[in-house]
């Protein structure tokens, strides 16, 4: 088959770069087309990654903005061009932006033998914090954008089961959970937790759906029982913010800055007792794709993630699931855990990762669904 695979952004290439391997180790031809403008960054690319065309798409340096919005909106009808030109017989089509949706569905009608297929991998607006706008003009007509036109789709993934929760599609038979998933295997380890310290690490984008004032006051908490740590992977537009709120409180910090290797992460990942997994209470997030990261290293969560996450944690003993009427008694358990059953959790996270999260899942589930 012609196979084209569709993501606006490269912050998904890492699930892109897993279907490209799957569909070609099945003989097809692929073609991935994304965005010019790397939506990470915040900045044009040349290059990327497993991409093969990139479309140029309009600046845009808000993540909450009309520039954004009318950016993807632009790209979406480029994209359906560049398909226009290479006649595919499977779309497989990331979501968001939304407004792929739209000229997707656009597209299936003017050539109704292709097959389409939508991953949905993050609900926007729903995954930023403006729950209390939701039912406003703007952020319905966004919502919008991709539940109308959805079921035009032969198959619908979502990457995990609290979005289909959410969408209202728990019994339809045309929607199946995908996983995230990564190719890496937990890699070699050290035990380097000791019960004198506490060391913890918090690794991606420090953006506006990041708790920061719940992750202060957690660790605020914990600096009274031991000394306290915080090592930090990343950039974003509130690392500054964090970082100045956790020195005002004397927490040290230590910034590793942008770590992309995975030996060089797992030996940060060593020196940490807990993973910070935390979000805005208001977003809708199910799984995000720093868990991955931490499972994978063998460090437990700390979460607020609700959800999938929330239900993993609890059954699996992956770490401590925590909120602001818990927030006293689990600093209390973690500050006091002792080193053997943190060792356990540890071991407990990379066994569910190789479960659940590592490649051969992923590709089986999309086998199961005939692609």
């Amino acid at each position: 088959m012609n196979v084209a695979i569709i993501s606006a952004f490269d912050t998904y290439f890492d699930r892109v770069r897993l279907l490209k391997r799957f569909f070609e180790a099945q003989g097809n031809q692929v073609t991935v087309i994304t965005s010019d403008f790397s939506h990470r960054k915040k900045e044009y690319v040349q290059y990327i990654s497993g991409a093969d065309i990139l479309v140029h798409a309009r600046k845009y340096r808000k993540n909450l903005s009309i520039s954004r919005l009318l950016s993807h909106y632009r790209l979406s009808r480029s994209i359906k061009e560049q398909v226009e030109q290479i006649h595919p017989d499977l779309i497989y089509c990331l979501l968001p932006s939304n407004s792929l949706a739209k000229e997707m569905e656009s597209y299936k009608k003017e050539h109704p033998s292709t097959k389409l297929v939508f991953d949905v991998i993050d609900l926007w607006p729903e995954a930023m914090p403006v729950q209390k706008f939701l039912n406003l003009l703007p952020f319905r007509f966004w919502k919008n954008l991709r539940d109308h036109h959805l079921d035009a789709a032969d198959q619908i993934f979502t990457e995990c089961n609290l979005y289909q929760n959410v969408l209202k599609k728990e019994d339809d038979p045309k929607y199946e959970t995908l996983y995230w998933a990564r190719s890496e295997i937990p890699c070699s380890f050290s035990n380097l937790i000791s019960e004198d310290e506490l060391h913890f690490i918090y690794l991606g984008s420090i953006n506006n759906i990041i708790d920061i004032d719940f992750i202060v006051e957690f660790l605020c908490l914990c600096k009274k029982e031991k000394k306290t740590i915080m090592h930090l992977i990343g950039q974003g537009e509130s690392k500054k913010q964090l970082i100045q709120k956790l020195k005002e409180k004397e927490i040290e910090v230590i910034d590793h800055g942008i770590v992309y290797s995975q030996e060089k992460k797992q030996a940060i990942f060593d020196q940490c007792n807990y993973a910070l997994n935390i979000m805005k209470p208001s977003v809708v997030v199910g799984l995000s794709m720093k868990s991955l990261d931490y499972l994978c290293g063998g460090v437990p969560l700390i979460n607020t993630i609700q959800g999938d996450t929330f239900d993993l944690v609890k059954k699996y003993d992956l770490g401590f699931n925590i909120d602001q009427n818990s927030i006293e008694q689990i600093v209390q358990t973690v500050c006091h855990y002792p080193l053997q059953k943190q060792f356990e959790q540890r071991e407990n996270c990379r066994k569910v990762y190789r479960e659940m999260f590592y490649e051969a899942s992923f590709i089986e589930t999309l086998k199961k669904k005939g692609l």
